[in-house]
């Protein structure tokens, strides 16, 4: 499964730069900002590195290396702060980050350098094509899938990139693990409600379970990370305009409830797998969608609440991950309503929910490009077609109920039920002074 966003990137600081001459000469601080340093290299080229390929095996290395470097950081932003009178001197050093969700960004809509480039921040293009407006702005990026980058002088955007970097890498090691699980899962659970269903040996239930497990994790403690940048760290940006909206409050929290939704689906599974008489409760795992395909829709809100020059520079990937995944969400949802009402008879409804989820994932499976595509069709080429025909034929023959219409529908659409996924909360590593 193709991951939706894209590591951010740095380029390289000077140790002098992070200091001003007259604390230069301490050569016990001066020495422990070039170990900071060293490791903020470190962290760098395994950023670049993995930026470059969709191998996930050497994730845990990256989260290593970020996280060494943010021990250090914390430290250095504590030292800032208590000492902010000796760092009036210090000529102003820029900071250089790559976007993780802006892959092409059109300053004619309003994000230009000359506005940016003001309090601190800025914005400037990495690649592609460049071409004249009317307006005398520039479009960059143009057909270009290369990041866009901002600078900035604060420490503050340093350390929330740094942070960001940290928790899309604990959500790209969730997808490591689930990589190969996803469209089987999500076939299997509905397969569980099939006649003749083929049920996992005991060992490979185990072992799934585990690799659900530990990725529900990471993207619980990723939350945590977008929680905490929330918190601590845009407040030490207010006023601080950068070119890519990484760092806004809207961006995190979008971020924020993607990683939570996707935990939820995980344990969504984890329940299914252990419930052992989910066959009779298909309202339950029905309720349980329905919450995450909300948290899909709170994140697509926030989202919108950028400006319009803004919301249009969000990468396609992570718009298409949101539209397309609340659909698949809301799909599955669909055939265990479906099986509420065949269960109690109202065999209308049951194909009309069921020709509903058919629908929203035949919609999904044309967009070849989609991460959720593979899903939609192996959900469609699975355990649906049975389903809708044995629905239809039980309503042909028995039923002679007339099918709602989708908004007949959508009125019948009970309230999601919150699941057990919330974010776990990012502590800083100890300051030693």
């Amino acid at each position: 499964m193709r991951y939706y966003l894209r590591n951010p990137k740095t380029k390289v600081i000077s140790p002098s730069a992070l200091l001003p001459p007259a604390l230069q000469r301490d050569t016990e601080l001066y020495g422990r900002i070039s170990k900071m340093c060293t490791m903020r290299e470190a962290m760098r080229e395994r950023l670049k590195l993995q930026s470059k390929t969709d191998d996930f095996s050497r994730i845990s290395a990256l989260m290593s290396a970020i996280q060494a470097y943010l021990v250090e950081l914390h430290w250095y932003v504590w030292y800032y702060e208590n000492n902010t009178g000796a760092f009036k001197d210090m000529a102003g050093v820029d900071f250089i980050w790559k976007s993780a969700i802006v892959s092409k960004l059109h300053d004619a809509m309003g994000l230009s350098r000359t506005r940016y480039g003001k309090w601190g921040g800025g914005a400037e293009s990495d690649g592609g094509n460049t071409s004249s407006t009317g307006l005398g702005a520039r479009v960059l990026g143009g057909g270009s899938n290369k990041q866009r980058r901002t600078q900035s002088t604060s420490i503050y955007m340093e350390l929330g990139f740094t942070l960001l970097a940290l928790a899309i890498a604990k959500s790209m090691a969730a997808y490591s693990k689930v990589a190969t699980l996803d469209t089987g899962i999500e076939c299997e659970t509905m397969n569980a409600m099939t006649p003749g269903a083929q049920v996992a040996s005991k060992d490979e239930d185990d072992k799934i379970l585990d690799g659900l497990r530990r990725a529900a994790l990471e993207l619980r403690e990723a939350a945590g990370v977008f929680q905490y940048i929330i918190d601590h760290v845009l407040p030490q940006l207010r006023g601080i305009r950068l070119g890519v909206p990484d760092l806004t409050p809207d961006i995190q929290y979008m971020l924020q409830m993607l990683s939570l939704a996707d935990a939820d689906r995980l344990s969504v599974r984890v329940w299914l797998r252990n419930d052992k008489h989910h066959r009779k409760t298909p309202n339950m795992p029905a309720n349980f969608l329905l919450c995450i395909q909300e948290r899909y829709s709170n994140a697509v809100t926030a989202l919108r609440m950028l400006q319009s020059g803004e919301f249009r520079s969000i990468s396609s990937d992570i718009q298409n991950y949101m539209r397309d995944g609340q659909l698949v969400i809301l799909a599955q949802a669909m055939v265990y309503l479906a099986q509420v009402y065949s269960d109690n008879k109202k065999y209308g409804y049951a194909v009309g929910f069921m020709r509903y989820a058919r629908d929203l994932l035949t919609e999904v499976k044309k967009r070849k490009t989609s991460v959720h595509a593979n899903t939609a069709e192996m959900l469609l080429r699975g355990p649906l077609e049975p389903l809708y025909s044995l629905y239809r034929r039980n309503n042909d023959s028995i039923g002679f109920e007339p099918v709602p219409s989708t908004e007949e529908l959508h009125g019948r659409l009970p309230s999601g039920r919150a699941l057990f996924s919330s974010a776990t909360v990012y502590v800083p590593p100890t300051i030693l002074s």
